[in-house]
């Protein structure tokens, strides 16, 4: 039973009191929304040092570097995994570590794989010592409603004591070294300190749901050091469709657009969002928040484009702003205000929020918010800006076709 598994992974999810009062006292205006989060059992973390990559590329390479370091395991969930310079890359340091005695759990998505790697990919990794999990198969589940849900989740571990998460995924376009949609925006963070923990969790815990029964020693993958590091507070977040029927992770999000006092900045690449979300993202332009939202310019799937397109009408008539970034496909999963931030792998639609296993970092801290704010802000001088006059004029074919394509939004 997924559930059962999940809650026996939230037992290794211990919180702080006193860690929790300090910060509630410390941070008053954020109190409301780490309370939300410790009640859906996402625990509050200090002593943690937070990286921001604004590319994938940038990402990789310090993954990398990390990756080579690591002396006792090593944990990685993706959603895609496709053979090419990245991956190659990668399984030569995975396998190198191996080979010195260090353990390397690797799990995938069945669907996000399994049309960019070869049949045999599995059986081969095995053979030269990985540890392997696959996601929901596609075969054992070719009749059930339950194939829909994915494992959309992105995170390495090392060691227990530094993880990594963002949009990116194992393949060559994710650090443009192949050209798909021109170019293809990205991010990531690192974190080092006790909210790895929170990351090793969600990771055992779809390590279990995989192998359908609850055997693993979490004590087994406990950081490896102790941590003294910047205060910087974190909850990591994680969701699925059998985790928390309460669907935390879209009631964060609207917690992230209400509690904004002058700026809302939001990249996804897909916007399919229902009337609750889009009266939220209202709500706080009409009360003085500088709402903005990124979308791509070129995008990797055209209905969904039109979808996307089609959900701006009310979003623009009411005045938040939307760009789209005119260099290619922006693929960053970020939600920012003038106080916190979360990145991750959530996009604002109907999978994200329902169907699919997600995770992200909320971060509170004002040097973070700034240099991911500064990012953003060289990426919205690369975009185009859409007007309510723009999008009233698009051609009547388009039209309906979106209208259509809507009657049909919770599937895309």
């Amino acid at each position: 039973n997924i559930k059962q598994i999940m809650r026996h992974g939230q037992l290794f999810l211990k919180h702080n009191r006193g860690l929790e009062e300090n910060f509630y006292k410390e941070k008053p205006l954020e109190a409301r929304i780490s309370k939300y989060m410790t009640s859906q059992d996402f625990p509050l973390y200090a002593n943690n040092k937070v990286e921001y990559y604004p590319m994938g590329e940038d990402a990789f390479e310090v993954i990398f570097e990390e990756l080579k370091k690591a002396q006792k395991f090593i944990l990685i969930n993706f959603f895609i995994v496709a053979e090419g310079a990245i991956w190659d890359k990668l399984h030569e340091i995975l396998l190198d570590k191996i080979k010195h005695g260090v353990e390397v759990k690797f799990m995938y998505d069945d669907f996000g794989a399994m049309i960019r790697t070869n049949k045999h990919f599995r059986r081969n990794l095995e053979q030269e010592g990985f540890e392997v999990q696959i996601f929901n198969p596609i075969h054992k589940y070719t009749d059930k409603l339950y194939m829909n849900y994915r494992s959309h989740q992105k995170i390495i571990v090392i060691d227990g004591n530094i993880g990594f998460t963002g949009g990116f995924n194992i393949a060559d376009e994710y650090a443009n070294l192949i050209n798909r949609f021109g170019v293809w925006k990205d991010n990531g963070i690192r974190i080092e300190g006790d909210a790895v923990w929170g990351m090793t969790v969600i990771f055992l815990q779809m390590w279990e749901v995989c192998e359908g029964r609850t055997e693993i020693d979490y004590e087994k993958y406990r950081p490896t050091k102790k941590f003294e590091l910047n205060k910087i507070y974190c909850h990591v977040i994680s969701d699925g469709p059998a985790c928390n029927q309460m669907n935390p992770i879209e009631n964060v999000y609207q917690q992230m657009i209400s509690y904004s006092e002058k700026f809302l900045y939001i990249t996804t690449p897909y916007l399919i969002i229902e009337d609750d979300m889009k009266h939220a993202l209202i709500t706080a332009v009409q009360s003085g928040v500088d709402v903005r939202i990124i979308t791509p310019y070129i995008p990797d799937k055209k209905n969904v484009k039109l979808l996307t397109n089609y959900n701006y009408g009310d979003l623009l008539k009411h005045g938040v702003r939307i760009y789209e970034y005119k260099p290619g496909f922006i693929h960053a999963k970020t939600i920012l205000n003038e106080k916190n931030v979360i990145v991750g792998t959530i996009n604002m639609d109907y999978r994200s929020f329902y169907l699919h296993y997600e995770n992200g970092v909320w971060i509170s801290d004002l040097d973070t918010v700034h240099m991911i704010k500064q990012d953003l802000e060289e990426t919205f001088e690369k975009c185009i800006e859409i007007s309510y006059q723009e999008w009233l004029q698009r051609p009547a074919f388009m039209k309906i076709k979106q209208a259509f394509l809507n009657m049909f939004s919770t599937l895309m």
